[in-house]
């Protein structure tokens, strides 16, 4: 399944739902959280696309683009890099350090402090493509 797609992510978001591990680490969380990937040629995305969810119950959930002022955080990067952060080739508080993951809206504490259900997320969406 193509990262990035639609089909990957309604896998992501079901198997977050039923990840024990996911919810208790997110327990608190409470964010809307949406997620900018940029197209490249390098990563083979050739437009655009968007996803979110809220934290930690997936519900509600989105594919699709949605304005900036419904959403709690904003997570943006190009899809070669944003896919090496969910394989856990890249560190995301230090891509997020280096600026090659963007927080476009929401407090780095936020993520910070919630890392363990940040690095849940990233194991499951990593492990669905």
């Amino acid at each position: 399944m193509k990262m990035f797609s639609e089909e990957w992510f309604n896998a992501v978001v079901e198997k977050l739902k039923n990840s024990e591990e996911f919810q208790k680490k997110g327990k608190g969380f409470d964010s809307n959280f949406h997620f900018k990937v940029l197209k490249d040629r390098k990563a083979k995305l050739s437009a655009d696309m968007a996803f979110g969810m809220w934290f930690p119950t997936c519900d509600p959930c989105w594919f699709g683009k949605k304005p900036d002022d419904e959403v709690d955080i904003i997570l943006e990067a190009k899809a070669g890099v944003l896919a090496e952060v969910l394989k856990g080739n890249r560190n995301v508080v230090m891509a997020l350090t280096m600026g090659t993951v963007k927080l476009k809206k929401g407090q780095l504490t936020k993520l910070t402090g919630n890392l363990g259900a940040v690095n849940t997320f990233i194991k499951v969406a990593g492990s669905a493509a």
